[in-house]
């Protein structure tokens, strides 16, 4: 095995002692031989992060790109899309009884200064009609 090290400095305190040599190079014939010896250079380390960074940001614009085309397609299939005459005509419909709550609750407001809460009414109203069937039936429900 080549040794490429040259040093830098003639400071006899800043030597490997020979024992701690010797354990080095066992450990690295010992790593050698499990194959667990992965040591890179910087560059080398340096280079494994860019490719990773390069490899995730490709994924990662793929990924947007994905889903933008499928917000496009998913607009696109709702806007070509017609809707059954029976659908929209309940639609109207319920959208004039939304407009005749409003004005309800607009009248409520201004002559008793109270607006009531719109699930809380609907629900009432639920309510009281379940009970008239109920009373219908003789409370056989």
């Amino acid at each position: 095995m080549g040794n490429s090290y040259v040093r830098k400095t003639d400071n006899p305190n800043m030597t490997w002692s020979d024992a701690r040599k010797a354990e080095w190079s066992a450990q690295c014939k010992k790593r050698h031989a499990d194959g667990n010896f992965y040591r890179k250079s910087k560059k080398a380390v340096g280079l494994a992060i860019s490719k990773g960074k390069k490899e995730a940001n490709k994924f990662k614009n793929r990924s947007n790109g994905q889903k933008k085309r499928h917000s496009n397609l998913s607009e696109n299939l709702l806007n070509k899309a017609q809707l059954p005459d029976e659908v929209v005509t309940e639609n109207l419909k319920t959208e004039a009884m939304t407009n005749r709550i409003e004005r309800v609750f607009d009248f409520l407001e201004k002559n008793f200064g109270v607006r009531p809460n719109y699930r809380e009414f609907i629900i009432s109203a639920v309510e009281e009609k379940l009970e008239r069937i109920k009373e219908g039936y003789n409370g056989t429900l």
